[in-house]
C-alpha cells in the first residue's frame, strides 16, 4: 500500500497547525504524536496532530472532504477526529469527519462539547488511524520536522514523540526552551531563516541533533549568502528570501559523515512558514540562473518527488552547497488558497544571496574568466618584480617599494606583493555587478561573454502598478 497520500494529508495538517500557532502571536507549542498497535492483526498507527494556537474553523477543513479514495482507504475507518477551542470558548468542540460516507452534507458531524472548567487556552487536536508501519511514517514525518526547524519560527516550539506499544519513544526534536528564536519579533524572520539553514548544514541536514564537530571544527568553514526581494500587489506584499551556504568538510579522506543528497544539492522550499512543493517557475527560475558566472556548472536540474536536486559538474572534493527559498506574504492567506511563485523573484533572490556570498568572501564563486585570468597573476608579478630589481636605478627602486607599502627592496617580497595586489583588483572586479548601464559607463579590465547576464526586466510583471524592490540583508 502507498502510504504518499497519508504522507501528504501529514504534511498539510502540520502546515495547518504552523499557521494557527503563528496566527496566535503567542508562545505555542505544535506536537505530533504516532501510537502503533502491534497486538492488531495489521499494523495499525494512530497519528495526533495538536497545537496550542488559535482555535480552528470549520472552513479549514473543507478541503479534507476532497481527499482522494486512495486516501480514503487508506485511513482505518474513514473517520478523521478533531477537537478545537478558542480562548474566549467555555467549552471544546468536538466534531468528525466520515469520509467514507458518500453524502457530503452528512460527512461533518458535530459531538457533544466537553467543558474547559474555567480554565483559558486554545489549541486544536486533528487525529486519524491508518494502516502503515509506525517506521515508514516516523521516517518521513521527522525528516518534514527537520526541515521546519530551518525556519526557526518565533514563538513556535516542536514536539515529536512515538509509542511502539510496548514502550514510548520520545523523540523531542525542538524543545520550546531550546529555540533561540522563541522570543524574537516577527520582524527578524530572515535572521532564523538564516541562523536555521546554518545549523542544518552543521549538522548535515539535520540528521545529528548537534553540530558535527569533526567535519566543521570552526564555523568559518561556512561561506553564507542572503538575499530579499519584495513586491507590493493590491496590498499584499510578497517576499522571498533566498540562502545560499558553501561548506567546507575538514576531511576530504574517509570523511566521518556522508550527506543524504551526496553532492548534490536539494534546494529547500518553503511557503509561508511551511515546507512547500518545488514548483515548475520555480525550476525555471534556478535554470535561468547564469551559474558560469559564479563559476559553477550545472550538470542537471531534477524534480523528485517535489524537491528540486542540482548535480554539478567538477565540484571542489569536500565542498557541499546548500540553498533555502522561502516565499511569504505580510498577509495570512486563506487555507483554501494558493500562491503561485514568481519566477523572476525567485530568480533575483538567488542571484542576490550568490552576490553577497561573493561579495563578502575573497576567491569564492569566481567566474570561470577570473580564475583564468587569476592564472596569470604569478608569471605577470614576476616578470614586473623582475624589471624593479634589475634596475640600477634606486630612487626607481624606492619609489616602486613605496607604493607597494614596501620598506624593502626585495625581489621576492616585491613579487609576492604585486600578485596578491593583482589578484585582489581581478577578484573585485568579478565581484561587480556587470549591468549594461555600466558597461556603457566605464570600460570593463577584462572582458568576457560569462559576464552576460539577463537583466530583470519589469515588463514581466502583470500590472505596472507593482511596486518591485531588492535589498541584501547581511549576516
Amino acid at each position: 500500500m502507498d502510504a504518499s497520500s497519508i504522507r501528504n494529508l501529514c504534511r498539510h495538517l502540520i502546515s495547518s497547525a504552523v499557521r494557527r500557532c503563528r496566527m496566535s502571536g503567542e508562545l505555542c507549542r505544535l506536537s505530533v504524536s504516532l501510537k502503533s498497535s502491534p497486538l492488531a492483526c495489521s499494523p495499525l498507527v494512530r497519528i495526533s496532530i495538536s497545537d496550542t494556537g488559535v482555535g480552528s474553523c470549520l472552513e479549514e477543513f473543507q478541503d479534507l472532504k476532497h481527499l482522494s479514495d486512495s486516501t480514503i482507504n487508506e485511513l482505518h475507518d474513514g473517520v478523521i477526529s478533531i477537537a478545537t477551542t478558542s480562548a474566549c470558548d467555555n467549552e471544546i468542540f468536538h466534531y468528525s469527519i466520515d469520509l467514507k460516507q458518500k453524502d457530503r452534507s452528512k460527512q461533518l458531524v458535530k459531538l457533544p462539547l466537553s467543558s474547559k472548567s474555567g480554565a483559558t487556552f486554545s489549541g486544536t487536536e486533528v487525529s486519524f488511524s491508518t494502516f502503515h508501519s509506525v517506521d515508514y511514517l516516523l521516517a518521513d514525518i521527522k525528516r518534514f520536522l527537520q526541515k521546519l526547524l530551518i525556519m526557526k519560527i518565533p514563538k513556535v516550539g516542536i514536539d515529536l514523540s512515538v509509542d511502539k506499544g510496548t514502550f514510548t519513544e520520545h523523540l523531542c526534536v525542538n524543545a520550546i526552551v531550546a529555540s533561540e528564536c522563541i522570543d524574537l519579533p516577527s520582524e527578524e524572520n530572515e535572521a532564523c531563516f538564516k541562523s536555521g539553514l546554518v545549523d542544518y548544514a552543521l549538522r548535515h541536514g539535520n540528521q545529528k541533533d548537534c553540530i558535527c564537530y569533526s567535519c566543521f571544527p570552526i564555523r568559518e568553514r561556512l561561506k553564507t549568502g542572503s538575499g530579499v526581494v519584495c513586491k507590493s500587489k493590491k496590498g499584499t506584499e510578497t517576499r522571498i528570501e533566498a540562502v545560499v551556504i558553501i561548506s567546507e568538510l575538514s576531511e576530504l579522506i574517509n570523511p566521518p559523515c556522508s550527506r543524504v543528497s551526496g553532492s548534490k544539492t536539494e534546494v529547500i522550499y518553503f511557503s509561508d512558514f511551511t515546507p512547500g512543493l518545488i514548483s515548475q517557475p520555480l525550476l525555471n527560475a534556478l535554470k535561468s540562473i547564469n551559474w558560469k558566472q559564479y563559476g559553477l556548472s550545472i550538470k542537471c536540474i531534477s524534480d523528485e518527488d517535489g524537491c528540486a536536486f542540482i548535480e554539478w559538474e567538477d565540484l571542489p572534493p569536500g565542498y557541499h552547497i546548500d540553498i533555502a527559498i522561502h516565499c511569504h506574504h505580510n498577509k495570512y492567506p486563506s487555507f483554501l488558497s494558493t500562491y503561485a511563485v514568481d519566477r523572476n523573484l525567485a530568480k533575483k533572490a538567488v542571484e542576490l544571496a550568490l552576490n553577497d556570498l561573493k561579495g563578502k568572501n575573497d576567491g569564492i564563486l569566481l567566474s570561470a574568466h577570473a580564475v583564468k585570468i587569476r592564472g596569470y597573476a604569478p608569471v605577470l608579478a614576476k616578470t614586473i618584480a623582475g624589471l624593479i630589481s634589475t634596475s640600477n636605478d634606486s630612487a626607481f627602486k624606492g619609489e616602486c617599494a613605496s607604493l607597494l607599502g614596501l620598506n624593502s627592496h626585495d625581489a621576492i617580497s616585491i613579487e609576492d606583493n604585486i600578485k596578491q595586489k593583482l589578484i585582489s583588483v581581478i577578484d573585485r572586479h568579478d565581484k561587480e555587478p556587470q549591468t549594461k548601464r555600466m558597461k556603457e559607463k566605464e570600460l570593463l579590465l577584462f572582458n568576457d561573454d560569462c559576464f552576460e547576464e539577463p537583466e530583470f526586466s519589469y515588463e514581466d510583471y502583470e500590472d505596472e502598478d507593482d511596486e518591485v524592490s531588492f535589498s541584501a540583508f547581511e549576516l
